[in-house]
């Protein structure tokens, strides 16, 4: 399938800034996917006449070595000569120079990211043509990362927060390309930019339609037998080629985001045909069911499906809507989180103690901050024998920090009625005073033992002495 190629499409498809010198570096290659390019072999072309490393292009842009290449365009690292910074230099590959078609697609890249202002679009500099050679050329930003093929060429799904944060970026960059009157038309993987600065970008608009362009109908870009885009993220409409508007484009939103989630593209067959036959007819599994090992929101779940909706009209019209949808559900999926590093205990409180007018929730200490243990009340001092009807004096509470003490362990007082704090021991028994009957049941025993004992003594004084 004939397709426009960008610097960030296939082996090009990330410019990462590389190293000094007349070739890129291998670990930045490595790091980026870039194929390797060896050190004087900077033009795998030997057909091109005019190679562009080690020379200054437009006079301003002085090339220092390839970044990759795809089947249209060869992209190039230079330096600005004069701002000291590091461009991406895009050039038509030789053997394309002289094809309309390719140069129509080269000039109206150029046009449509020069129409798109957002942190989270490519950002493009210049375009023109070379003095020296004729060459056409489009200066862009060199960004440090890697595209989002790269970061799921593992097949492993990335972690919700991240989907959210990454989801919510393209669909920004989509809004201001659908404000300034450009549709992507082949939002993909590759296309996606996760830069090192936690930014993400959307790259690579040489199939994009200008939405004012009328003309275009009528260039041989779009003329029958020509499907523009990648099936495994194309929509339906363009797949059977019908108008396409920017719904198109969020789409392509939904894809990325299933592939995110699942790690997988819910329409992927082998066959392209087949791919784009599936996303006429065939529905997504849900989330959920193609995902089961993880708990999925249900406000994405229904984001998602309809996103992938087959009628454009059913679908969410606006980019920043669906932005500011996912911007919401990372708001909750963090209450959510947070919510479940609290702790929330049931406490009954011992008699005496008044209940408090509100719970309190404390936030769980860290490991390393754990509150000291609890002490326990000391023991009881011995209370006097009292009269019966005096009442005795209920036991201490505890230590005089002891109240403190219970809230760094995050305990919630809550509930009424008696018994005795799980964390608390209880305190120690209180030995009973003896009664004043008691006293005078032993005296009385004590007494007739003493009368009895005289009484035996003075028999046998009286035998022994008569």
């Amino acid at each position: 399938m004939d397709r426009a190629i960008h610097v960030h499409r296939g082996g090009a498809r990330a410019g990462v800034l590389a190293a000094r010198g007349d070739s890129v570096s291998a670990r930045a290659r490595e790091h980026a996917g870039i194929p390797s390019v060896t050190q004087g072999d900077h033009d795998p072309h030997p057909e091109d006449p005019i190679s562009l490393s080690g020379r200054t292009v437009a006079g301003r842009y002085r090339v220092v070595g390839m970044l990759g290449e795809g089947g249209i365009g060869k992209v190039y690292e230079a330096e600005q000569i004069g701002l000291d910074r590091q461009v991406a230099v895009k050039v038509i590959q030789p053997k394309r120079r002289n094809d309309p078609v390719t140069t129509q697609r080269f000039l109206r890249e150029a046009r449509a990211a020069g129409r798109i202002s957002s942190p989270h679009v490519v950002t493009l500099f210049d375009c023109g043509t070379d003095d020296g050679t004729g060459e056409l050329y489009i200066a862009m930003e060199m960004l440090l990362g890697q595209s989002l093929l790269s970061r799921l060429a593992d097949g492993e799904p990335m972690e919700l927060p991240e989907v959210l944060r990454v989801a919510a970026s393209i669909a920004r960059g989509l809004a201001a390309a659908h404000d300034a009157g450009v549709l992507h038309r082949d939002l993909k993987p590759a296309n996606i930019f996760l830069c090192a600065d936690g930014n993400v970008k959307v790259l690579d608009f040489g199939i994009a339609k200008l939405i004012d362009d009328r003309a275009e109908e009528g260039e041989p870009l779009t003329q029958v037998n020509r499907v523009l885009g990648t099936p495994m993220y194309m929509s339906p409409e363009a797949a059977t080629r019908r108008p396409v508007g920017p719904s198109a484009d969020l789409y392509a939103v939904g894809l990325l985001i299933y592939e995110m989630v699942v790690g997988a593209p819910p329409f992927r067959t082998g066959n392209a045909w087949k791919t784009l036959e599936a996303q006429v007819k065939e529905q997504a599994p849900p989330l959920g069911q193609a995902a089961p090992w993880r708990t999925i929101p249900e406000k994405l779940e229904r984001l998602v499906q309809s996103l992938l909706h087959k009628r454009p009209e059913q679908r969410p019209q606006r980019a920043s809507d669906v932005a500011a949808t996912l911007d919401e559900l990372s708001v909750e999926l963090k209450m959510q989180n947070s919510a479940a590093d609290r702790t929330e205990v049931e406490v009954r409180l011992p008699e005496g103690v008044p209940e408090p007018t509100a719970r309190i929730i404390t936030e769980r200490p860290p490991s390393s901050e754990r509150a000291p243990e609890l002490h326990t009340p000391p023991p009881a001092a011995e209370v006097p024998a009292q009269e019966p009807s005096a009442p005795i004096d209920p036991p201490p509470i505890g230590h005089p920090h002891e109240e403190d003490e219970l809230m760094a362990a995050t305990t919630v007082w809550a509930g009424s009625g008696a018994g005795v704090h799980p964390a608390r021991s209880a305190p120690p028994s209180r030995p009973t005073a003896p009664t004043r009957s008691g006293l005078n049941g032993r005296g009385l025993w004590l007494a007739a033992a003493i009368v009895g004992v005289l009484v035996f003594a003075a028999v046998l004084v009286v035998r022994i002495w008569f």
